[in-house]
C-alpha cells in the first residue's frame, strides 16, 4: 500500500475511533429524507450500533426502511479549513436487535461503557431500540483532492478516487 493510501486509512480509523455520534440520513414513508444524529459505537467487526427511541422520526424510518447513510465528521472547531472538514460517509443498512437476545446485552454493554449513566438509564426504557448498522461502502474526504472509496464489510479495501487533484481555469 502506498503512502497516500496508508495516510487515508489512518485518517478514517482516527475519525471512527474518536467518534461519539454519527449523523443519520434516513427515508420517511412519504419519501422525504430526514437528517438526525445519534450516539454510536462501532464493534470489532465494523458494525455500528445506535440506541434510539421509537418516538423519534429516525427510529421509525429505520424500522420501515433499513437503508440509510451515516456520516462521521470532524468538529468544526478542529478543522484547518471549513471547506475541507474531514468526513467519512457510509452507505449502510440497519436492523433492530431483539431486546431479549445475547447480542442486545453484549452491544448495550459496549454502549454503556462508552456513555455511562445516560445509557444505564435509557436501557430500561422500552420505547428505545438497538439498531445494528452494517456498512456497505464508504467515502472518506480529508482535504482538497483527498477522496477515497472504502469497500468490504469492515471498510478496509481502499481506492484513491482522484490522484490528479483539482483543476483551475
Amino acid at each position: 500500500m502506498d503512502e497516500i493510501l496508508k495516510e487515508a486509512y489512518e485518517e478514517k480509523n482516527n475519525l471512527v475511533e474518536n467518534m461519539k455520534t454519527i449523523i443519520l440520513s434516513t427515508k420517511c414513508n412519504d419519501g422525504k429524507l430526514n437528517a438526525s444524529y445519534a450516539p454510536s459505537v462501532v464493534d470489532s467487526k465494523g458494525f455500528y450500533y445506535v440506541y434510539i427511541s421509537r418516538l423519534s422520526k429516525h427510529a421509525n424510518n429505520l424500522i420501515n426502511n433499513s437503508m440509510l447513510s451515516i456520516m462521521i465528521i470532524e468538529d468544526e472547531s478542529k478543522s484547518e479549513n471549513i471547506f475541507a472538514r474531514k468526513r467519512f460517509t457510509i452507505n449502510a443498512s440497519a436492523e433492530v436487535i431483539d431486546r431479549e437476545s445475547s447480542l442486545w446485552f453484549d452491544k448495550i454493554q459496549i454502549l454503556e461503557s462508552k456513555f455511562g449513566e445516560s445509557l444505564t438509564f435509557l436501557k430500561k426504557l422500552t420505547d428505545f431500540h438497538l439498531f445494528k448498522i452494517e456498512p456497505k461502502n464508504g467515502l472518506l474526504v480529508y482535504g482538497f483532492a483527498r477522496a477515497f472509496k472504502f469497500k468490504n464489510k469492515k471498510l478496509d479495501q481502499i481506492v484513491h478516487m482522484n490522484d490528479q487533484g483539482h483543476t483551475t481555469k
